[in-house]
């Protein structure tokens, strides 16, 4: 009788193991490309974009230390594309 229990436990941690591993991975590849846009020069060229970036980047991270992974990832994708846009107006982006 316990032995459905374990394995339903099982998946439920597996499921919930690789959802923080995904978001984590997100919140690294934002962090990434926005030290990209600051060696670029974006916090002076797109200041606006650049610490709009820097800003949702940490509302992510601070959702993902609440564990609210669903608003964690919407932090991250705003903070993807705003520091993709400071990169592109600051002139390390693919033309």
């Amino acid at each position: 009788m316990k032995r459905p229990w374990v394995l339903l436990l099982a998946v439920v941690l597996c499921a919930g193991l690789v959802v923080g591993c995904a978001t984590a991975n997100r919140i690294e590849n934002a962090q990434t490309t926005l030290a990209k846009a600051k060696a670029a020069g974006a916090d002076k060229k797109a200041a606006f974009e650049y610490y709009a970036a820097d800003e949702y980047l940490k509302k992510a991270i601070a959702q993902a230390e609440l564990g609210d992974t669903k608003q964690a990832d919407i932090f991250t994708k705003q903070s993807q594309e705003y520091s993709g846009k400071a990169l592109q107006m600051a002139g390390g982006g693919a033309k």
